[in-house]
């Protein structure tokens, strides 16, 4: 029996329906409740069933349900498991090395089985066997390489040579030679849904640790060119090496951790060493020497092993992580930047948490009337999604609905007068359904039949919980787009997920098209017509989200797929709630419902097939100049990242067109006598729109390193802050007064020591004051603060007078929340 045939007939033995589907095979999943067949399964081209559920069950999970092992689903375990405890020796001379090349015949093949074939006929030229092998993926599950193992013939009384060779996939043909870089980690599609992987050196080992259930990876082509793999599938996650039991293995671990400790959002790290390894052991070896045992007995004691050892807490203190810098309000027009800085004096809150919805509603309100060329094949739409991250009792609510009200004031109305359109249908319908009556009545009449007249449409500005299903029905009556305004973001990310049969996965594919502007199709079971088609989806994001919530709901399925990358956020420290008289002026409210009117009153040009299309606008040559300048220098940045912020810095290339869109609309409605021409983005708004996507930048680098941070990261980065606040110098006794965390002055004078030994500030000796007596050491941070508030005055013993001291009407900073 093929593995292929063995899990569709564990499944049909579960009442999973397995039933042929193109290619390959469809069931319901048995690891969940499965309405829909949401299970795929398919041949690989060396043998090994493929299995994907949709829904997001790991093969792990699936395996066990049906009461498989993942083993089950490959040809060559029995061969890849079993090993000699014997020891490794040194490559002789003439033999062959592993290479990531392979032979370099620059032919192709048409499947991994012909390239392998090729290859096993260039190994037996040297006497060469092929004993195992074993096939990496992409995300998707399909084959993208195979690393295959030959046993070669050595001089009489020499232990036995062995070589290892990759054959790759190039398009939609194979080759002899190794994967392109960055390099997929093996068995990748089982990595996304788990919470705790475990990472060997080499396949053999990963297949070990896979035969008792455990989620397993290794990287491709030996332990010398881990860095040559991308891992950013392993953030965020519990990370268990299992090291050979040899120097090379250590070496292997230890260039291991270093890549993981610097991604983003940082997984949790350790080192497990298995117990009684023979000198070049691994864990195909452990497992061999425990044959008497069964599988969930071995797979207990490594979790156990896992459970017990402390991670690795990476040197990554947390005055590394950028400070915060004040939102750019200057690069906003007017009245926008008067509407934001008065509004964030008037609720006590920071800027950005008003600039960001802003930002994300004025390109709603512009929708798809207005698009910015590029160059030729490349425009970008008014599309803006932005969160607003803080904990509660941040003012993140007062400040979203300050901004969103012109636009519910819009809704309103427009909803009203559809419902007085809907009374005045009504009666045509009426009217429409006696005089059809009266039509039908008389057989002698010539007249045509009485017309019926067409429903009214209510026109859509803002939407808040919704499907794509019934988003697309909203689009097709609202060409222009819409604002989705949530300020509890959770509620929308969580509804990717929230509907039966694995739906969430194909909703998240639609709003990613969704973010570009794209056309989607939307098919539905029931309802008129059964399928839905929007040339242009175009709908701009806003709300806000508490952190720990924000990095729950961006799972590793929303990193990988570019949705988080989206998003641009703002997570200012936390302030202090101070009562203030300052409130809104009700002329500034009406300034910025009239620019909303004006933006409103855009309209979509016609193509010429008579449908409704964007009017396209270029750029004056000095904003193409800053458009080049910015994107060369923006695409060197981007050369030295990996992971999220990779992925981040590569929305926020076209981010700064988008944002110098909206500047230059906003800029038309108000009127602003300094715009070069209403057609195309002049100078200054591109200019604008750079300053704003450079802040996103620090701000999206500095929001990702406070999610990742480690508890202890988070104590000290606190109690920087809290220094800062304090004028940047601080007693340990002035500490465990004022910051709580520590209970006694012994407690505070080890924390500031630590932020010495972390290269954060240093001691000094306060001279004696006038009464004598041993001076007090003061802790002063090295780097410049953030703080507004005026260094405060202290007396000879170190301490603050606090008669001295006027205090400001508000504070920059305060703690940031907990995660």
């Amino acid at each position: 029996m093929t593995p292929t045939e063995r899990i569709l007939s564990a499944l049909a033995d579960r009442n999973c329906d397995p039933k042929r589907n193109g290619k390959g095979w469809s069931a319901r999943c048995p690891a969940h409740e499965d309405r829909r067949p949401s299970l795929s399964v398919s041949e690989g081209d060396d043998g090994r069933a493929l299995v994907r559920c949709h829904a997001g069950c790991t093969v792990d999970a699936i395996c066990e349900a049906v009461g498989l092992r993942v083993a089950d689903l490959m040809t060559d375990y029995p061969s890849t498991v079993s090993t000699s405890t014997k020891p490794r020796q040194p490559r002789k001379k003439g033999q062959f090395r592993r290479q990531d090349g392979g032979t370099p015949t620059g032919k192709t093949y048409p499947t991994a089985q012909d390239a392998v074939a090729a290859l096993d006929k260039i190994l037996a030229k040297d006497k060469g066997r092929r004993v195992a092998q074993w096939t990496y993926h992409n995300a998707n599950g399909d084959p993208i390489a195979v690393v295959c193992r030959y046993d070669l013939p050595t001089p009489e009384g020499e232990k036995q040579g062995k070589t290892f060779r990759p054959v790759a996939r190039r398009g939609d043909r194979w080759v002899i030679g190794g994967m392109r870089g960055p390099r997929s980690l093996y068995c990748l599609p089982d990595l996304a849904g788990a919470d705790r992987v475990y990472i060997t050196e080499g396949e053999k080992a990963a297949d070990a640790a896979r035969a008792i259930r455990l989620t397993a990876t290794t990287s491709a082509h030996g332990s010398q060119s881990p860095d040559k793999t991308d891992w950013s599938p392993l953030a965020g996650k519990e990370c268990v090496i299992l090291p050979d039991h040899d120097e090379p293995g250590a070496k292997y671990a230890d260039a291991v951790a270093a890549i993981l400790a610097k991604l983003t959002p940082a997984p949790v790290v350790k080192v497990v060493h298995l117990s009684d390894l023979p000198d070049h052991g691994d864990m195909a070896d452990w497992l061999e020497a425990r044959t008497d045992a069964d599988a969930g007995e071995l797979r207990r004691q490594v979790e156990a092993l896992a459970h017990e050892t402390e991670a690795i807490q990476p040197d990554r203190p947390a005055a590394r992580i950028e400070r915060f810098q004040p939102f750019p309000t200057d690069a906003l027009p007017e009245p926008i930047r008067g509407f934001v800085v008065a509004g964030a004096k008037a609720i006590g809150c920071d800027a950005s948490y008003l600039a960001l919805p802003m930002l994300s509603a004025l390109a709603a309100a512009i929708g798809n009337t207005r698009r910015i060329q590029l160059k030729r094949g490349w425009s970008a739409p008014a599309i803006i999604w932005t969160a607003i991250v803080g904990e509660s009792g941040t003012s993140k609510t007062p400040a979203f609905k300050l901004v969103i009200q012109p636009f519910r004031d819009r809704q309103r109305k427009a909803l009203e007068a559809h419902a007085e359109a809907m009374k005045d249908y009504e009666a045509d319908l009426a009217h429409y359904d006696k005089a059809l009556s009266a039509w039908k009545r008389d057989k002698k009449t010539e007249e045509p039949p009485p017309t019926k007249p067409d429903p009214p449409y209510a026109a859509r500005y803002l939407v808040q919980d919704t499907t794509v299903e019934a988003l697309a029905q909203l689009l097709l009556s609202n060409p222009r787009g819409v604002l989705l305004a949530h300020d509890e973001l959770a509620g929308w990310i969580g509804s990717f997920d929230r509907y039966a049969g694995g739906k969430g996965g194909a909703d998240a594919a639609h709003w990613l098209s969704m973010h570009n502007g794209e056309s989607i199709v939307v098919d539905r079971k029931t309802g008129n017509p059964p399928t839905i088609y929007v040339p242009q989806a175009s709908v701009s994001v806003t709300g806000g989200i508490q952190p720990a919530i924000l990095h729950r709901a961006l799972g590793i399925e929303h990193r990988e797929s570019g949705l988080a990358a989206r998003l641009l956020l703002t997570c200012p420290p936390r302030k202090p709630k101070r009562w203030t008289e300052a409130h809104i002026d009700p002329d500034a409210q009406d300034e910025l419902a009239r620019l909303v009117d004006r933006l409103y009153d855009l309209q979509l040009a016609v193509d010429d097939k008579g449908d409704p299309c964007p009017v396209v606008l270029g750029l004056t040559r000095d904003a193409k100049a800053a458009w080049k300048e910015y994107y060369n220098h923006h695409a060197e940045e981007q050369t030295d990242l990996t992971g999220e912020l990779s992925a981040a810095w590569s929305k926020l290339e076209e981010y700064a067109a988008r944002l110098a869109l909206v500047i230059h609309c906003v800029r038309w409605a108000a009127d602003d006598a300094n715009l070069d021409t209403p057609d195309a983005v002049d100078a200054a708004s591109m200019k604008a729109g750079i300053e704003l996507a450079q802040w996103f930048k620090a701000e999206t680098r500095r929001v990702y390193a406070l999610l990742s941070e480690s508890d202890d990261d988070r104590e000290q980065r606190r109690l920087i802050e809290w220094i800062e606040r304090k004028g940047g110098a601080v007693t340990a006794r002035e500490v465990q007064q004022g910051h709580r965390q520590y209970c006694t002055a012994q407690d505070a004078e080890a924390a500031l020591g630590e932020l010495a030994k972390a290269g954060c500030g240093q001691w000094h000796d306060a001279p004696p004051g006038p009464k004598g007596g041993r001076p007090s050491s003061v802790f002063r941070l090295s780097t410049a603060t953030t703080s507004t508030q005026p260094a405060r005055k202290r007396d000879s013993e170190g301490f603050v007078n606090v008669d001295s001291v006027d205090a400001p009407e508000t504070q920059s900073d305060d703690d940031w929340g907990e995660l």
